[in-house]
């Protein structure tokens, strides 16, 4: 597979350049092996170590405290300063002893330009608490997504699309010339995003999925990765004991995936405790598979729902775990609009991850039923986006971002993204975009 540039690489290049231990942590099979081996590519005149946690000998000699042993074994030499060996880690979290090794290692030779750490991982939870009991002040932590929809058409066309609707966004969301610049850029390659954003939404981000050249393929790679998924992630957790209760919470949160979180509901069908409930979500989230949106609440606390939306956020493992996968269904279902409301969930984070800054997404709801499906927060910035499948401007949608504006008047525009055309509504600052110009 001919290696795709990620939206992240520049960022990540200059982590890997620092003296800092990287962290870079992302769901199972995203591309985190594949960007640190290109990088490793462009870099020949370094001396690298790979390891993988995954692998029980290996697992078993950090246990004994034999990190910097494999490291000098492997490159036949001391470290010495100035000549900088680089560390690579996968599945880090999956050995606990590990960090302090890589602490002693990292104070010893800080200064001396010798040796460099990074440690990949798909276990938020766990790489944030190690990292945090041993690493402290001492690594940076990234994030990797699913393919995004530029990313997507760059690996199945060899196609570099540069325009970033997100710094657009944030930059001069008022500027109609710049926004029909952006727009124009982006038309030659409508087909192909077109293309990608129905992909997208059956079938998710994974770049193996992506390339799959059959339904039967990808969904014989779904079923593989959900079963590498259970047996080796969630298997090695000594608190989940009931790997079928831990997969049914799977089923139902993808049949929910959009909707406001009901416990009681959740519970009924699972027939377990509200506290084991929470337990095997906890993980969901920690392996980066399940993410909450909580509402967007400001000075005004009435009249607003408070419970959080969920999302299991990978589509084609929604696809899977419904048995629903067809374009053609999906539309006669209504489950079209969910699909695009979470692929776009993703784009959100996608950018989110890729730029610093405490930036937050959240949704909008009335108790009068009023919404607005995500409002992303980058401080000083509050841009409120609605997401539909269809091809038509919806009067009531369209009232509900102005209603958003009325709540919270440090709105500049609203954004409307659809399956229609491009439309610039400067009286009412709402901007009107094709779901497939949602480039970065």
């Amino acid at each position: 597979m001919n290696y795709t540039t990620r939206s992240i690489e520049q960022r990540l290049w200059t982590a890997f350049d620092g003296s800092m231990i990287t962290g870079l942590l992302g769901p199972r099979r995203v591309g985190k092996s594949t960007l640190l081996n290109q990088y490793i590519k462009e870099h020949p005149e370094l001396a690298v170590v790979s390891l993988n946690m995954d692998r029980l000998s290996e697992r078993q000699a950090i246990q004994q405290g034999e990190l910097e042993t494999i490291i000098l074994t492997t490159i036949q030499r001391h470290l010495e300063p100035n000549r900088l060996v680089l560390v690579a880690i996968d599945e880090a979290q999956k050995s606990p002893e590990l960090f302090d090794q890589i602490k002693l290692l990292y104070d010893r030779y800080k200064d001396q330009n010798a040796i460099k750490f990074i440690i990949t991982g798909s276990a938020l939870l766990d790489l944030h608490r190690l990292s945090a009991e041993s690493l402290a002040g001492r690594i940076n932590l990234y994030y990797l997504s699913a393919f995004n929809l530029c990313e997507t058409v760059g690996l199945l066309h060899h196609i570099d699309i540069q325009p970033s609707i997100f710094t657009q966004i944030l930059s001069a969301p008022e500027d109609e010339k710049q926004w029909n610049d952006y727009f124009h850029a982006l038309t030659p390659y409508s087909k192909l995003l077109q293309q990608a954003l129905v992909t997208l939404q059956c079938w998710g981000g994974l770049p193996e999925v992506l390339l799959a050249n059959t339904i039967e393929e990808k969904l014989d790679y779904l079923d593989n990765y959900l079963q590498t998924y259970l047996e080796k992630d969630v298997r090695a957790i000594h608190s989940i004991t009931d790997l079928n209760l831990y997969r049914h919470l799977m089923e139902i949160t993808a049949a929910q995936t959009g909707s406001i979180r009901d416990d009681s509901r959740i519970l009924q069908a699972l027939g377990c405790h509200r506290e084991t409930l929470q337990k095997y979500r906890g993980y969901l989230s920690a392996t980066l598979l399940y993410e909450e949106v909580s509402p967007y609440i400001n000075s005004v606390l009435t009249r607003l729902v408070k419970a959080p939306k969920g999302y299991l956020i990978n589509n084609g493992l929604v696809s899977f775990l419904q048995g629903i996968y067809d374009p053609e269904t999906l539309l006669k279902t209504g489950q079209m609009g969910h699909r695009l409301e979470n692929w776009f969930l993703s784009e959100l984070d996608s950018w989110l991850n890729h730029h610093p800054g405490h930036h937050r997404v959240h949704y909008w709801r009335t108790t009068g039923g009023a919404e607005v499906d995500f409002v992303m927060h980058a401080p000083p910035h509050i841009i409120p986006f609605e997401i539909t499948s269809s091809s038509h401007i919806e009067p009531k949608k369209v009232r509900n971002l102005l209603r958003f504006r009325d709540y919270e008047p440090n709105v500049n525009f609203s954004f409307y993204i659809y399956m229609g055309e491009f439309k610039f509504d400067a009286a009412n600052k709402i901007i009107f975009l094709p779901a497939w110009a949602v480039c970065q």
